[in-house]
């Protein structure tokens, strides 16, 4: 009778005194791509960007805000620039300002979570018509998908991905995320393999996928601008970038911040909400946001030049006066 054998650290069986026997376990071929210095020293080609300096391909983002800061409808402007080829945020007309942002012209996919087929049929109507967008303009869109999209479940982030392949999207929006969590709780680390997930769609299908989501409702405190950000770090720590949409009084002027860059610093910009009705109805007829220059006084970046700019002009503060 055989001595007990030991699995060594290949997976292969061997008697106590060494001798090979049987695998007690079997191996299991490689699946994983293991790369070197090699492919590292390659030629890449540059970093494209579906709006310059923003999303880039491949890219995993979020764009949030309160409920009212008219999130939705801002990207819903850029999705139709985007798959149009039209520079998005234009200044007003007369206004020689440089707030245009490049587009690449891609396909779309938005997957709507949300707001209902009524209101992305408007919405999407109203941004195509105020650009003469043609019928077949690459910008697709489903509302309301059954089954539902669950992206804590790696079957049901392979249908998304399979439709995006499908249809050549290089912009993914998915509105929104505490939608289509499924059974994770947002403010715990199962939203680690959510964000996991939402990586791998745009690792796998090269896009840059853009998710919607809340802002945290204020404690009174300030702190980290990237604290604003509702659920839990996971969320922050899986992204490119945040973009947080302010918007006061219901007005038709928006700032937007990022509270998380990896990579270039992205500095705020504006965005102002222009419209028509389908008179004598309060249905939209057309849509488009129009870009203006903004001052950055509150990022994190501001109020570190800030400080750096005190203690420039008064090198005997201390960290208490600051």
């Amino acid at each position: 009778m055989d001595k007990q054998t030991e699995p060594n650290a290949a997976g292969n069986g061997h008697k106590a005194n060494g001798t090979a026997t049987k695998a007690t376990h079997k191996a299991i071929d490689p699946i994983w791509t293991i790369y070197t210095l090699a492919d590292a020293y390659k030629p890449r080609d540059p970093i494209q960007y579906v709006v310059s300096g923003l999303f880039a391909l491949p890219s995993l983002s979020i764009v949030y805000g309160p409920p009212g800061c008219m999130k939705t409808m801002l990207l819903t402007d850029m999705a139709a620039c985007i798959a149009s080829g039209s520079p998005w945020l234009e200044p007003l007309p007369n206004l020689a300002k440089r707030t245009a942002k490049k587009t690449l012209k891609c396909p779309v996919l938005w997957m709507d979570f949300d707001n209902g087929s009524r209101v992305m049929h408007e919405r999407l109507e109203a941004a195509g018509r105020v650009r003469n967008m043609p019928e077949d303009a690459p910008l697709y869109y489903a509302s309301m998908p059954d089954p539902w999209l669950d992206m804590g479940n790696p079957v049901s982030a392979k249908i998304l991905e399979h439709h995006a392949r499908s249809l050549g999207a290089k912009a993914i929006i998915v509105d929104n995320l505490g939608n289509v969590s499924g059974k994770a709780d947002e403010n715990s680390a199962d939203m680690g393999k959510v964000m996991s997930h939402f990586r791998r769609l745009a690792e796998e299908t090269g896009a840059a996928v853009i998710v919607v989501h809340h802002q945290r409702k204020s404690n009174g405190t300030s702190g980290r601008a990237g604290e604003t950000l509702r659920g839990h770090s996971s969320i922050e720590a899986a992204i490119d970038l945040a973009l947080l949409i302010e918007r006061e009084n219901q007005a038709d002027q928006l700032k937007i911040k990022s509270t998380k860059t990896r990579g270039v610093d992205v500095s705020p910009f504006g965005a102002m909400f222009t419209f028509t009705h389908k008179l004598p109805t309060t249905e939209l007829k057309t849509m488009r946001f129009f870009g203006f220059e903004v001052e950055d006084l509150s990022s994190d970046k501001a109020i570190r030049r800030a400080i750096l700019e005190a203690v420039k002009e008064q090198p005997e503060v201390n960290q208490g006066d600051l």
